[in-house]
């Protein structure tokens, strides 16, 4: 997202297409047991309508959209121990639902000491279609601090992971940075079915280490299921069409349930 130079050839507004206006986000994780989410369905609010998939014990949200063209998407930083500090899901969807810009948001986000002091880590992005803009806000470390970071995000092709934004360390951040770049700098972009698929990527940084891949393989570590249990990805185009397509499942170790959605920006 962001103003830059116009391109007059197809293949170079196409990738402009894919780093200024794509959007995808990397698989999600679920780490605790009884942790569910439900698949994306679109919900009414007073000014409007929020696509999205909703977490059943807090209505929060890891990603949505809306019909007025606001995005969201959060990375918890590590399981969350909830008898200590509150998931950071609420936010997404607050932001969703809210006429502030990025920027306010962003800045209210981060002088809310006593909420940022009892909220767990996380990464957040928010961004507005109609005004160009994205942000992105941080609790980096858990901890009692309430310190929460923000900065602007611009045009580009990003990562975000439990590492934070545009990590550099991260196998999984490089390995995905890398294979969308490749995408991206064909004569066409594919799919958006097509571009989902670097998301399924279960190959390991290391074999001794479990969760260094893209795609989590279901697993059980000690008391706790670990594995990939919804992948999505998001584009947006000049022409303020949205297609969003999602693969997900309601259980471990279940089928796959595809599907997707197609609308216009209002």
């Amino acid at each position: 997202m962001g103003r830059g130079r116009k391109h007059t050839d197809a293949a170079a507004e196409q990738r402009e297409l894919a780093i200024k206006a794509n959007i995808v986000d990397e698989p999600f994780s679920v780490s605790a047991i009884d942790r569910s989410i439900r698949k994306a369905e679109w919900v009414k609010t007073e000014t409007d309508q929020i696509l999205s998939g909703r977490c059943p014990e807090t209505d929060g949200t890891w990603l949505g959209i809306s019909t007025r063209g606001r995005v969201a998407f959060l990375v918890e930083a590590g399981t969350i121990n909830r008898d200590r500090f509150n998931g950071a899901e609420s936010r997404t969807l607050e932001f969703l639902e809210s006429n502030e810009s990025p920027e306010d948001f962003a800045k209210s986000s981060a002088a809310d000491y006593i909420r940022n002091k009892n909220t767990a880590a996380f990464h957040l992005i928010v961004a507005d279609i109609a005004s160009n803009s994205m942000l992105y806000i941080s609790k980096p470390r858990f901890s009692d601090y309430g310190i929460v970071y923000t900065e602007p995000v611009g045009p580009g092709v990003h990562t975000l992971s439990s590492a934070g934004l545009d990590s550099d360390v991260g196998y999984r951040d490089l390995r995905m940075r890398h294979s969308f770049c490749e995408m991206i700098n064909r004569e066409r972009l594919p799919p958006i079915r097509d571009i989902a698929e670097i998301m399924y990527d279960p190959v390991k940084a290391y074999e001794s280490v479990l969760l260094s891949s893209i795609f989590f393989v279901d697993m059980k570590i000690g008391y706790e299921h670990y594995g990939t249990r919804i992948t999505t990805a998001l584009v947006v185009k000049r022409t303020k069409e949205v297609l969003f397509f999602e693969r997900y499942r309601e259980i471990f170790n279940d089928d796959w349930d595809d599907h997707d959605f197609a609308f216009t920006i209002i």
